[in-house]
């Protein structure tokens, strides 16, 4: 049942690529019944809530609460019709009366899943993840605390203060806490829950140091997108009091990844390893772009010229979060990346996302330093982006049904035959390694 639920976050993925280079094509040659905003308002929806929250949804209730995923059924599917609600609402009249109920529905059933999980996961029987549980509460605070956002949307467009400056910031407050607190301690969830379940002897004082500088950051992090609206200086300290704090907290996670590098190879999947450092080294490059935009001119340039806060988005959005979750789900059986295809696919992904990544910051550079527009720049762009959806094509067409050894069809006791799982996939994925070589 839960991996049925990963494949369709990943068909959902599927669905934000395509729409992303709809968006792409439009820009350059308009297409008669497509209103551009529409249509990325259903982009963004798509992303957020069909990819990442079903995803993250599908792991936390796989990673701690298998024995419990039918009682999450009906949740699931409720969601599923909340997003399919928006999915068809938005291209049509963007936020409107039905597309505004799709979306407001989705937020509560959200509260009930934070409720739920967080109720669940009182049971001292999950006593041996207590890091990883932490990160996963502090995710579902800040999941609930972005939805402040939204709501007050509402109440800026009845009093008729849409486009104004206060409006922009409750959009950006919806933004930071889902990317910088939901998603990414999520995602740091999973990660501990991978070092808490192979047993991987990590420094526990240093894991709570860098969850609890994570988590008093994220908050006063919010002023980091608000510098453009040119705020009193002790706003400007508070960020940089934030992303000092960050720093700090990056430092104590490489500290416990440096000692345990050893390890970390010899239990995880050669695919794994590659996804995860590359999702690694794209958290890196957020925080750089974090604290580098603590200085006003720098704040000013990310909100003035759009790539530059489009290519960071895409940066937490793809290369972070979702090539951590593909790696993760990989590692766990979910979602196994089994065949040369699948790999292909994979290879055919980041591609995409690199290229991308690099044009979307070369346009603005290059206009900068006097030499105008580079030449066909939006029809480049949109043959870079199809090879992400192309990519994930390949590998969701690949996918098959997986069964864990030792566990019978959608039996949710996987976890225990991890080591299982892994020696067979670490067999498969050096066979096939050989046979491309």
């Amino acid at each position: 049942m839960i991996q049925k639920w990963v494949k369709l976050s990943f068909i959902y993925l599927f669905f934000v690529g395509a729409l992303g280079c709809l968006l792409r094509w439009v820009m350059f040659s308009p297409v008669e019944g497509i209103n551009f905003r529409y249509f990325l308002h259903t982009h963004s929806h798509l992303a957020f809530l069909g990819w990442v929250f079903n995803a993250l949804f599908a792991a936390m209730i796989f990673a701690y609460l298998p024995h419990k995923a039918k009682n999450y059924r009906l949740l699931f599917w409720l969601l599923q019709l909340a997003v399919l609600g928006m999915m068809f609402t938005f291209p049509w009249q963007g936020y409107a009366a039905a597309s505004i109920a799709f979306s407001t529905a989705h937020i509560f059933l959200s509260y009930w899943f934070a409720g739920k999980f967080l109720f669940d996961t009182k049971s001292k029987k999950l006593s041996s993840s207590p890091l990883s549980l932490m990160f996963m509460r502090w995710a579902l605070f800040f999941m609930v605390l972005s939805s402040i956002g939204p709501f007050a949307l509402g109440a800026i467009m009845a009093k008729g203060l849409a486009g104004t400056d206060l409006y922009q910031l409750a959009i950006y407050f919806y933004l930071h806490f889902q990317y910088d607190g939901w998603f990414t301690f999520a995602v740091f969830g999973l990660f501990f829950w991978l070092l808490e379940r192979h047993k991987v002897a990590f420094s526990i004082k240093s894991g709570h140091r860098f969850l609890w500088l994570m988590a008093i950051a994220c908050l006063p992090a919010y002023t980091l997108s608000t510098l453009w609206t040119h705020p009193p200086v002790g706003i400007y300290a508070v960020g940089f009091v934030a992303v000092a704090m960050q720093i700090m907290a990056v430092a104590y996670l490489f500290h416990m990844i440096r000692n345990r590098k050893r390890q970390l190879k010899q239990i995880l999947l050669p695919w794994t390893t590659r996804l995860l450092t590359f999702a690694v080294g794209a958290f890196l490059v957020k925080i750089t772009l974090q604290t580098a935009s603590a200085f006003p001119a720098i704040a000013d340039l990310a909100y003035n010229i759009r790539n530059f806060t489009i290519g960071y988005l895409h940066i937490v959005f793809l290369g972070f979060i979702s090539v951590f979750l593909i790696g993760w789900f990989h590692q766990t059986g979910l979602f196994i990346i089994h065949s040369k295809t699948m790999r292909s696919g994979i290879v055919l992904f980041l591609s995409g996302f690199v290229l991308s990544e690099l044009y979307i910051f070369l346009q603005p550079l290059y206009f900068m330093v006097g030499f105008g527009l580079i030449p066909y720049s939006h029809q480049v762009l949109f043959a870079i982006s199809l090879l992400m959806p192309a990519g994930i094509g390949m590998f969701l067409f690949r996918a098959v049904r997986i069964t864990v050894s030792g566990t019978r069809r959608h039996s949710l006791k996987i976890v225990p035959s991890f080591q299982s799982h892994q020696k067979k996939t670490f067999e498969v994925e050096k066979s096939g390694s050989q046979q491309e070589a």
